[in-house]
């Protein structure tokens, strides 16, 4: 998935200018409790084929499990349109299987492939960064993580940032785990700290505004120096395995499976951000 820069939509909020942006995704929301939940489903399901029309990745927010209203929105929304999903509250790795069993029920169900709409554990308490690790290995449909900042400061007690030392511990945290494990790690921001964002690991952001959209997409777009190195590791790795060696050296580098995994998904990045 390229997911360098994601649009939130507001519940009852027009998609147009998203759509006619260069967003990759739109992200629209069903766990908003100032909004009739009904209301907030029927929107979803309406504008998801015209999220995948216009070439884009569409995401939906759900309910937490225990809130029973998670399979109520997953009946609305699961549909060959929906690319993933984003799970709040995320605090232990069950969340993200009881999530995973009723995606499960409903592609079956609407003859979808399994596993096709992917799902992304949303860290914004301090119980869930602790257990990061385990969220991301749940199940084999999530793909990264995503670090909601402002409700994780909250939780811990602090002031909210996109930059500085408050927070960095967190960042460095989600960050961590989900690229140790072949995820992309999502941030929350304004987007006008995007670079700055870029710069400590994440793959993507997801912004309040279309209008951030070039300066996001410019910010996490894969560099020509990043797609040499990648080739580079990918060439190293395939004639180490031809000499029966199951690393290659690359400078002081150690190239394992791990980092050949790694640089195929910087070379896909940049074939998509292409297209």
């Amino acid at each position: 998935m390229l997911l360098r820069s994601i649009v939130r939509i507001p519940a009852g909020a027009s998609i147009d200018a998203a759509l006619e942006s260069q967003a990759d995704a739109i992200l629209l929301t069903v766990a908003d409790a100032g909004h009739d939940v009904g209301d907030l489903r029927e929107a979803a399901l309406y504008a998801l084929p015209r999220i995948r029309q216009a070439g884009k990745i569409a995401l939906v927010e759900v309910n937490h499990p225990r809130t029973q209203l998670l399979r109520g929105d997953l009946e609305a929304v699961v549909t060959e349109d929906l690319g993933a999903v984003l799970l709040p509250h995320t605090v232990e790795p069950q969340d993200v299987r009881d999530l995973a069993v009723l995606l499960r029920e409903f592609e079956y169900n609407r003859e979808i492939e399994p596993g096709t709409v992917r799902a992304f554990p949303v860290i914004d308490t301090a119980r869930g960064l602790l257990r990061a690790a385990e969220v991301v290995q749940a199940v084999p449909r999530v793909a990264g993580l995503v670090f909601a900042s402002d409700r994780y400061a909250e939780d811990v007690g602090a002031r909210h940032e996109e930059r500085g030392e408050r927070l960095a511990y967190a960042r460095g945290a989600v960050i961590a785990a989900a690229r140790a494990f072949d995820g992309l790690p999502l941030v929350e921001t304004t987007g006008f700290e995007a670079l700055h964002l870029a710069q400590w690991g994440f793959a993507g952001a997801i912004v309040p505004s279309e209008r951030v959209v070039p300066q996001v997409n410019a910010a996490f777009s894969v560099t020509d120096g990043d797609v040499e190195r990648a080739r580079a590791y990918i060439q190293a790795f395939e004639q180490a395995k031809q000499s029966g060696g199951w690393v290659a050296r690359y400078g002081t580098s150690v190239i394992d499976s791990s980092a050949v995994r790694k640089a195929r998904q910087v070379l896909q990045a940049d074939e998509q951000a292409r297209r």
